[in-house]
């Protein structure tokens, strides 16, 4: 099994074109299915807890996984440490980007400290884990994994290998840690983002085909989910830097160009995730290679923070397709977009208003 995941982690990094490595990862599916908890999850991860996912369906059971640590940029292609607690390849290899390119994806979300690497020393992801394996689950050394299991046995001594379990049979989740619980609730500007999210996905279903949006639009389009996500991200992470220049520096003015109104973006992200993500790895390594004044480069603000009006994210979402050139791109799926934002604003703004 170890020698398989080590193997799997260098065919992802030879892979091509990126969005090869999400072919039958359906973020739609799962935002169908968890709704808001989709947001929980993804921000569970970053806090690298023992996660267990359980399933009857073993394809499933892994796709899942597979979907949501694919949410953090690049992830996929560094996975060089995820079968091992012991391996420590990518920390001790890593450089620090010393210039920047905003004109080109990759030098940007590389200088922004991505991936969030939450699978290095003491970390495993076993996306499918047999129980020969549950020794390494309950060793000293393992602080913190994602693992699913097709056993029930696990889900009877839950407390003892998860801190949170997510029974993909039954739809649920279960947090056993409570600070973790407190670290995982999402505020009220976490709230309408997910909601704006969900009801996007909602409001296109297809059940003949999960994959894709009814009306063969961006908006819905697994692409566009995966922006929200990285846009979502660079937010989180340009208030991280900016929260530790107001807390060491509480006297000194603003030093972000942008318009920047809250007084500590991070309350809108959860002050108590930040505390808890403050103890991981992850975050010790993100502060050892990024700069300190990320929020120069991207604005450290709540994608949805204030109150936030069905214009303001249509205006948004059009800057994101004249941006990425999505108007050449998906030409032919303009006209639906325009039909589904008009067609979608009263649901939208009852998601929202929430």
């Amino acid at each position: 099994m170890q020698k398989f995941q080590e193997s799997l982690s260098v065919n992802l990094q030879d892979t091509g074109d990126e969005r090869d490595l999400y072919l039958g990862l359906s973020l739609r599916e799962l935002i169908y299915e968890y709704k808001y908890q989709t947001l929980v999850l993804f921000k569970c991860c970053l806090l690298q807890p023992k996660m267990l996912f359980f399933g009857s369906r073993c394809e499933r059971l892994c796709m899942m996984q597979f979907a949501l640590i694919s949410l953090i940029p690049g992830l996929l292609r560094r996975l060089e440490d995820c079968a091992d607690p012991d391996f420590d390849q990518y920390e001790k290899s890593f450089i620090k980007p010393t210039t920047l390119k905003t004109s080109e994806r990759s030098s940007l979300l590389s200088y922004m400290g991505l991936p969030i690497q939450i699978f290095g020393k003491g970390s495993l992801f076993g996306p499918y884990t047999p129980l020969q394996q549950l020794d390494v689950l309950a060793d000293h050394g393992t602080r913190s994994y994602i693992v699913g299991s097709t056993n029930s046995l696990l889900l009877q001594q839950k407390d003892r290998y998860s801190d949170i379990l997510i029974n993909l049979d039954e739809s649920s989740i279960s947090i056993t840690s409570p600070s973790l619980r407190a670290a995982l609730t999402l505020s009220a500007a976490d709230r309408r983002w997910i909601d704006f999210l969900t009801q996007t996905v909602t409001s296109t279903w297809d059940p003949r085909n999960p994959s894709r949006p009814y009306t063969l639009a961006y908006m819905g389009s697994e692409e566009f989910i995966r922006l929200q996500f990285e846009e979502y991200l660079l937010a989180l992470l340009a208030s991280v830097k900016y929260h530790l220049y107001l807390t060491s520096n509480p006297t000194r003015p603003s030093l972000s160009p942008h318009n920047h109104h809250d007084p500590d973006p991070v309350v809108d992200f959860n002050l108590d995730w930040l505390a808890s993500w403050q103890t991981t790895s992850s975050y010790n390594l993100f502060q050892r290679t990024t700069d300190p004044h990320l929020f120069d480069i991207v604005e450290p603000r709540h994608p949805t923070a204030g109150n936030l009006s069905v214009e303001d994210i249509q205006r948004r979402i059009t800057q994101q397709i004249q941006t990425l050139h999505l108007d050449d791109r998906l030409a032919t799926t303009k006209e639906h977009l325009n039909k589904h934002l008009a067609t979608g604003r009263e649901k939208v703004g009852s998601a929202v208003g929430k």
